[in-house]
């Protein structure tokens, strides 16, 4: 049987054996082995999909006048597993991003023009604003989930301000071993998510508040202890 041929019904009792697993009840490495195979599977079915969204994202970018900086990437497997166990009640099969492609783009203006471009083409199954509507930490913007050959792909667009951060907290995530990309309330993620305030205010022109650079020095005192020296 190839990937192609999962049902949804197997996808979802992968999904459940591995939570199992992990909650120490009681499954035979038999049944693991074949949840994690199962997973693979689903996971290898996305590939195809996802190829194709990344180049339909391309050429709508190229056809907007936008300078192409498009990526894609599949979720990895200990990826799906910690986001089994962080949202315990979405189905595997429910999970919509195991593809996933972004357009980094110029400005916010640049992200609508291609947000309704891909609408148009491709009628979304999933979406979320979090440029109107930012995340608790600070997370900017466009998510739309389209169908691509039965398969759910995650297109991302952010501007180049919104991705700068984003990858800055990747990169402190890394630093203090932590998933800082969630809503939290570490003093790192407070600390971000003024910061992405700041930045989202400058982005549009205008002048960033001086309680808001306040916000942001009392915030980094707090987070000095992660910080290190030189940051």
């Amino acid at each position: 049987m190839s990937a192609g041929e999962l049902t949804t019904s197997q996808v979802k009792k992968a999904g459940r054996t591995v939570r199992r697993y992990i909650r120490n009840e009681n499954i035979s490495e038999a049944q693991l082995q074949a949840a994690i195979h199962t997973i693979d599977r689903f996971r290898a079915a996305h590939q195809k999909p996802l190829v194709t969204a990344n180049n339909g994202l391309r050429s709508m970018v190229r056809s907007e006048g936008c300078v192409v900086e498009v990526s894609q990437r599949l979720k990895r497997f200990p990826t799906i597993i910690d986001k089994l166990v962080r949202e315990p009640t979405l189905p595997l099969s429910s999970m919509q991003d195991i593809g996933g492609c972004r357009a980094i783009l110029a400005d916010v203006d640049e992200v609508r023009r291609v947000e309704a471009r891909l609408k148009k083409r491709r009628p979304p199954v999933g979406y979320a604003d979090y440029i109107n509507t930012p995340r608790s930490s600070g997370y900017r913007g466009i998510h739309v989930v389209v169908d691509y050959g039965g398969r759910h792909i995650e297109v991302q667009l952010r501007t180049k301000v919104m991705h700068e951060w984003a990858i800055a907290v990747e990169r402190l995530s890394a630093r203090v071993g932590d998933n800082l990309k969630q809503d939290g309330e570490h003093a790192l993620q407070l600390l971000m998510s003024v910061i992405s305030d700041a930045m989202a205010i400058e982005e549009a022109g205008g002048v960033v508040p001086e309680q808001v650079h306040s916000e942001i020095a009392r915030r980094r005192l707090d987070a000095a202890p992660y910080l290190g020296r030189n940051t």
